[in-house]
């Protein structure tokens, strides 16, 4: 093999794996429509025809509730948004804990804190990184009122285990599914299992209307309660009768016109892209299996799917003979774009570890928003910490428009680096691993 490319050598590629744009001409088609006539987005703050906006809105809202085999979807600006309105909908406030998973994008744990109550974080399965059931069961207290759950890297959580310590402890379990769509679980759809579901529409997912979410639910009164947190929901609430039931606040959480037009013909082609993306993560984890025992693959299970939103890896350094950071950039050098450290557990940010996410006086952590000491410190959550010093992954190796091509010039990548890591080694001193 030639010289390896971090020491001056040809890469294995040069593809550009940041190539994705699944916008097609139907997308163009329906922006066009709203274009034309000059409504791009038709929700009223107030009770009538167009609270719940206009007709882009609502045909991607029936679509999506169509697609996932759920009563009601209620489209958001983004899932930020649609998860902060889920707790909310909840009716989740003031001295009331919610269960979170501590390796997740930060909006799961700062829904929480944006409703005032507080995040207390449940430690991970050391296989799935999903949370761990086990660990929920034991964090339940009088303050509990809600688990939220991460289906995280596209591969759904132990939903069963988590729904029966919810109807235990009369729980509302919130699906933070912005990973996962179209993914199932025992036949169901994840996002679809808890009482309320948040998917997203972030230009970085699999299907996607630049920024959006998606809130869905079975239930018809959590329906109603989203759909006021969305569209400031305290001018509206005597109007639809929760008048003295319902006292939360409203946003500005409302989707556009034309993201909906968007996401209404992305929502279309989620079979075909997750399809895609099984067949080459199915494909380069058998390569992976056959030829580098150092990496621990993606979990699979026979009773739901992985839709690979994140391909994502444990690395044995020991076995492998390189660390981590420097065998990540090593790989990176030969072209693809694979990294070291998921991320630290998101209790590690300064808002949690200073508890002053709303200044004094005004913090949830504290009297008289909190009876009890709540605090973040290290070995809170010991599988998600270890899980940064092993964790490998690549975001856009196994999405369209990629080819099994590309899966194999992975492998060979890898098989580079480590054919040549008594060199690297050796001139690891001037090598920055950032």
């Amino acid at each position: 093999m030639e010289e390896l490319a971090i020491l001056g050598g040809r890469p294995v590629t040069e593809k550009n794996f940041n190539n994705y744009n699944t916008i097609g001409e139907e997308e163009k088609e329906e922006v066009l429509e709203v274009l034309d006539s000059g409504v791009l987005s038709a929700f009223i703050a107030s009770p009538g025809d167009f609270f719940l906006g206009g007709e882009k809105v609502r045909k991607l809202e029936q679509e999506w509730a169509d697609y996932f085999s759920i009563a009601h979807a209620v489209s958001m600006n983004s899932a930020t948004s649609a998860l902060i309105a889920a707790i909310s909908a909840c009716e989740i406030g003031p001295g009331d804990e919610v269960i979170v998973p501590p390796l997740t994008m930060c909006a799961t744990a700062t829904a929480v804190l944006a409703n005032n109550a507080v995040p207390v974080f449940a430690d991970v399965d050391p296989e799935t990184m999903n949370i761990s059931p086990a660990a929920v069961e034991k964090l339940v207290n009088k303050r509990t009122k809600a688990i939220m759950v991460v289906h995280l890297a596209g591969f759904p959580c132990d939903m069963d285990e988590i729904m029966a310590i919810a109807g235990k402890h009369n729980l509302y379990v919130v699906e933070d599914n912005a990973q996962a769509p179209g993914a199932l679980y025992k036949g169901e759809f994840a996002g679809c299992i808890g009482h309320i579901g948040v998917f997203s529409l972030n230009c970085h997912k699999t299907i996607q209307s630049g920024e959006g979410g998606i809130a869905v639910t079975n239930d018809s009164d959590l329906a109603l309660k989203l759909q006021l947190v969305r569209n400031h929901g305290e001018k509206c609430v005597a109007g639809v009768g929760l008048e003295g039931k319902f006292d939360h606040i409203g946003y500005n959480f409302r989707m556009t016109e034309l993201e909906a037009a968007v996401a209404i013909h992305q929502l279309r082609k989620l079979e075909y892209l997750n399809d895609r993306r099984i067949k080459l993560a199915d494909y380069l984890t058998e390569r992976l299996n056959n030829e580098c025992s150092f990496i621990r693959t993606p979990c699979k299970a026979d009773d739901r799917t992985h839709v690979y939103y994140i391909y994502h890896m444990q690395y044995d350094e020991k076995a492998a003979g390189i660390p981590l950071d420097l065998f990540a950039k090593a790989v990176q050098a030969e072209g693809i774009p694979l990294y070291s450290r998921w991320g630290s557990p998101i209790y590690t940010l300064p808002v949690y570890q200073r508890r002053n996410a709303y200044g004094n006086g005004n913090c949830p952590f504290e009297p008289p928003y909190h009876d009890r000491d709540v605090s973040y410190p290290t070995g809170l959550c010991p599988n998600a910490e270890l899980s940064e010093e092993t964790s490998l992954f690549m975001f856009a190796v196994v999405r369209w428009p990629q080819t099994t091509e590309d899966m194999d010039n992975v492998v060979s990548a890898i098989n580079k680096v480590v054919t040549h890591k008594e060199k690297l080694l050796q001139l690891s001193e001037h090598v920055t691993c950032e």
